[in-house]
């Protein structure tokens, strides 16, 4: 699984063959130093994450925090 440090690049969200979704994060790459090339950076893998047909809270809320989508407060517009 990919560190609390990479940068989330982009989110997808596909139907998944178990009649729930497939959550994919892509990453930033990471920038890297090195004394004989100078600066680069490195790829990090997506990941996946799949949740079934009755988890689609579970998944909407799991997207909402790798966002860092705040949850509304009471009292707050629905």
């Amino acid at each position: 699984m990919a560190e609390k440090h990479h940068k989330i690049r982009r989110i997808e969200i596909e139907p998944a063959e178990n009649g729930g979704h497939t959550v994919t994060h892509h990453f930033k790459e990471s920038p890297t130093h090195s004394s004989k090339s100078g600066l680069g950076s490195t790829y990090v893998e997506p990941e996946h994450h799949v949740f079934g047909p009755e988890q689609g809270h579970e998944m909407l809320a799991h997207v909402a925090n790798h966002l860092e989508i705040p949850e509304p407060k009471d009292g707050d517009e629905k």
